[in-house]
């Protein structure tokens, strides 16, 4: 599968907002930051600011970061970096010329579609998404998709990386890490797969989400973790979630200040503690119902705040990964669809490169199988959007065309077949042959036989015996501490 990454490769994309208005956001950022600060709970990120020239602030935990420190701790993060998977075919370099598509993460109910309610997440969940998302060809990055309640609340994280790197080849994003403890533990596995520390930190096969608290805190286990992942090299999502009306303010250009300044901050915080360290812009903001003041992400606000993201993740050239799927939509069906495509291809359009969300509702709450399916058909779609359209002395066809004629037929020409292959090919749609007589077709149904069937016929590349004893160790000592 030599081809993976190139599947991926997406030509220009477009602008959401002028230079002049990105300077804006992050001349405002800067100013945020010099003049307000930031809450550091963790001591060795905030140990590792003041030692880089960070200021004490008003309060015990607030530093204040002038803005030539900013600007040159944020000049270390890597612009490129590659994204490895378990093995080399599954590399995804992202370097801007890319648009990849993610599992999401944190789902604490899977949807039954037959009894059309909720039941808990179990681990078993965890391998089947993992098995599905291996075969799906537009799944890029597989992210351990709910919570196990099966095992001790403890284990979750470290269980469920573990069932994941024995179930899938491409790339894993670990989201729900909380403690330093827990990050050691998925470095010890995740060298334990490549073949040792100093590989992992030459290949980066696993990287991790590390959200802040808005506005403007950096939680205290998440960035102990988070220290933890920079000096392995593991790269970083950094993730705000600023809600503009809650955790941000109202405006959409107010609320993506309150996220640059974050993302800065913490990525201030790696670079003090280890330079050179990757880390990635990996907003996932969102707006409020004007109503009940509720979370809401699929509105077309929440669209414009993650392509805006995008933007000023770009305007300080660190490699983007952006929130664009995970639909407000309760269950799945139309609404999450309509949702997801939306805000996908918004942040497509404007450059974004890792895309998460796949196959979840409910603001991420809720895995559904279905949805998942119908997702990845919308990716692959937008990702064959943004190839755009190739002109060369081939695909212009002049020959062709002369030789048909009018009024002739292109169908039995060699160039026909030659370039067939190159259309984009459905996985669902396929399923579903029209016709008068035919009874009424269900999307959901269509998608949740097609995910059975990968299930019963897909057999992943599983880890050697021994690295698979050597991870099955490491979990089990985690376990015991």
């Amino acid at each position: 599968m030599a081809d993976f990454e190139s599947r991926f490769r997406i030509k220009k994309t477009y602008g959401l907002m002028s230079d002049d208005e990105k300077e804006r956001i992050h001349l405002a950022a800067l100013d945020v930051l010099e003049g307000t600060g930031v809450r550091v709970h963790s001591e060795t990120a905030r140990r590792a600011l003041l030692d880089a020239g960070a200021e004490r602030g008003s309060g015990g935990s607030d530093l204040r970061l002038p803005s030539g420190l900013v600007e040159s701790l944020i000049s270390k993060v890597p612009e490129k970096i590659v994204l490895a998977g378990r093995t080399k075919e599954f590399d995804l370099p992202v370097d801007g010329t890319h648009l990849y598509f993610t599992t999401d993460g944190c789902g604490v109910a899977v949807w039954d579609i037959e009894s059309k309610s909720r039941r808990r997440s179990v681990l078993d969940d965890v391998r089947k998404t993992a098995v599905i998302s291996d075969w799906l060809p537009y799944v890029s990055i597989y992210e351990p998709m709910v919570v196990a309640h099966d095992v001790p609340e403890k284990e979750h994280v470290v269980r469920g990386m573990a069932v994941a790197m024995d179930n899938t080849s491409k790339h894993l994003l670990t989201e729900s890490t909380s403690t330093p403890e827990e990050a050691r533990a998925q470095v010890e596995m995740a060298s334990a797969v490549v073949g040792g520390s100093e590989e992992l930190r030459r290949r980066h096969y696993i990287s991790a989400m590390v959200c802040t608290i808005s506005p403007l805190v950096l939680d205290g286990h998440a960035t102990e973790a988070a220290m933890v992942w920079a000096e392995n090299h593991v790269p970083i999502h950094i993730t705000s979630m600023a809600a503009s009306g809650l955790s941000g303010p109202v405006t959409l250009a107010g609320d993506l200040v309150v996220c640059h300044a974050e993302t800065l901050a913490l990525a201030c915080a790696v670079q003090a503690h280890s330079p050179g360290a990757p880390v990635m812009y990996g907003a996932v903001l969102s707006s409020m119902d004007p109503k009940t003041g509720s979370y809401v992400s699929g509105s077309p606000e929440s669209m414009l705040l993650c392509a805006g993201s995008v933007e000023m993740g770009k305007y300080v050239d660190f490699p983007i990964s952006t929130g664009g799927l995970g639909a407000g939509a309760k269950t799945p069906g139309p609404q999450a669809s309509v949702e997801n495509t939306m805000s996908a291809a918004a942040c497509g359009l404007v450059g974004g490169e890792v895309v998460n969300g796949l196959g979840v509702t409910d603001f991420s709450a809720l895995l559904s199988y279905e949805q998942l399916m119908i997702d990845h058909e919308i990716a692959g779609m937008i990702i064959r959007l943004y190839k755009g359209v190739d002109v060369s002395d081939e695909t212009l066809a002049t020959d062709v065309i002369k030789k048909v004629g009018i009024g002739g037929s292109y169908l039995a020409q060699r160039h026909t077949m030659n370039h067939i292959r190159e259309l984009y090919k459905p996985l669902l749609w396929e399923e579903i042959v029209p016709g008068l007589d035919k009874p009424e077709v269900d999307m959901l149904q269509v998608a949740k036989a097609k995910a059975e069937s990968v299930l019963a016929k897909h057999v992943p590349v599983a880890l050697d015996r021994p690295v698979k004893a050597e991870v099955d160790r490491i979990v089990a000592s985690f376990g015991k501490g």
